[in-house]
């Protein structure tokens, strides 16, 4: 059963075929046919509507998970997120990559999540990479709506220790660096300078500021004011070539400015000294930005020869610092302010993790 019109869109003579006869009764055509003729009369054509709906669907069949995470995704995520988002997803995600976008479903991450055989915020992080591509997915067409809003987040412990420089560890680390500077001056058969290399620098000024490892390795000399005492952490400037690269400087993409206490004014005015670096304050032994191996080998080392292999990482170091502003009793929104968290919950973890913080506060009762 067919219904003949003229294209209002083309002026053309067309054919939209309703069904076949015997699955369609005539009752059923007349109905179709109506509808049909109500589109005609507001300017539609049904044929070409039939055909649309089918490239449609054509083209979601052929936007795979691979083909938006290498092409539309990258156009409207900065460089640095979707190198790392796309490592991830393909890392974790291979068997989904040749699957249509509209084919990966909330069961199928919900199984996965439940799967995940490590720590369940290990878990949820990874699939928040997934989840950010498949929301862009929804703002590029391609999907109507995200199926992430029906996938529940795995639990996590909030309260879980996390891993900082007690006073000892830190005395340790130091011994440790000690060994390290040592290695390093009779490798690089370095007599003069305080410093044997940039370890131990980039170490007291993590403590001491809270700088993420790529914050530190971004960190360029005219970020620092002496005069004020204050650490310029660049998000992405407008006008510099970050910008244009969508390269950027810190995770949240936000500047913030850290106060220099004495002790990272002094490291920091002592190395620039020693080196006479004019760029970046912690770059290679080419003059360029050091890769996070040049600096984790090092770091491997020196936590070596302290004897702390397990029992801090170089993140640990932004926690120490956290940490004591915690023990300070500063309050939370300065904290979150000079760490440059997005949400309060994140630095509300620093008040779990000191034991003396907790004994003061239940010292506090005695008497009562």
């Amino acid at each position: 059963m067919v219904y003949e019109y003229k294209s209002p869109v083309n002026g053309t003579n067309r054919k939209h075929p309703l069904g076949r006869h015997g699955e369609v009764t005539v009752e059923q055509a007349k109905t179709m046919a109506k509808a049909s003729a109500g589109e005609v009369a507001m300017g539609n054509d049904p044929q070409e509507k039939k055909h649309e709906r089918r490239r449609e669907i054509q083209k979601q069949r052929q936007n795979t998970l691979l083909a938006f995470l290498e092409g539309e995704y990258r156009t409207v995520t900065p460089k640095a997120s979707a190198d790392a988002a796309e490592k991830s997803i393909k890392k974790y995600f291979a068997k989904w990559l040749n699957k249509p976008l509209v084919n990966i479903t909330a069961f199928d991450m919900t199984k996965w999540l439940n799967n995940y055989p490590g720590a369940p915020s290990g878990g949820n992080r990874i699939m928040n990479d997934l989840r950010g591509l498949l929301t862009k997915a929804v703002a590029a067409g391609y999907l109507e709506k995200t199926p992430m809003s029906e996938v529940k987040r795995l639990r996590e412990d909030k309260n879980k220790k996390i891993k900082y420089l007690t006073r000892e560890y830190e005395q340790r680390l130091m011994a440790g660096l000690d060994e390290y500077d040592e290695y390093r001056r009779k490798l690089d058969k370095q007599t003069e300078g305080k410093y044997a290399d940039l370890l131990r620098p980039l170490i007291m000024v993590a403590v001491n500021t809270g700088m993420r490892k790529g914050e530190l390795l971004n960190l360029k000399v005219n970020d620092i004011d002496f005069a004020s005492g204050v650490i310029t952490v660049v998000g992405m400037g407008e006008h510099s070539d970050d910008y244009q690269t969508r390269k950027t400087r810190t995770k949240s993409l936000q500047t913030r400015y850290i106060p220099m206490n004495d002790t990272s004014a002094a490291v920091l005015n002592d190395w620039l000294h020693q080196t006479g670096h004019t760029e970046l304050v912690f770059p290679n032994t080419a003059g360029r930005r050091a890769c996070e191996k040049f600096i984790d080998r090092r770091w491997y080392w020196a936590r070596e020869a302290a004897g702390l292999t397990g029992k801090i990482d170089f993140h640990g170091l932004r926690h120490t610092f956290g940490t004591r502003l915690a023990e300070l009793r500063v309050d939370l929104v300065t904290i979150q302010e000079l760490m440059g968290h997005e949400s309060l919950d994140v630095t509300a973890k620093y008040l779990h993790t000191s034991p003396e913080r907790k004994h003061l506060a239940i010292s506090a009762l005695t008497g009562y």
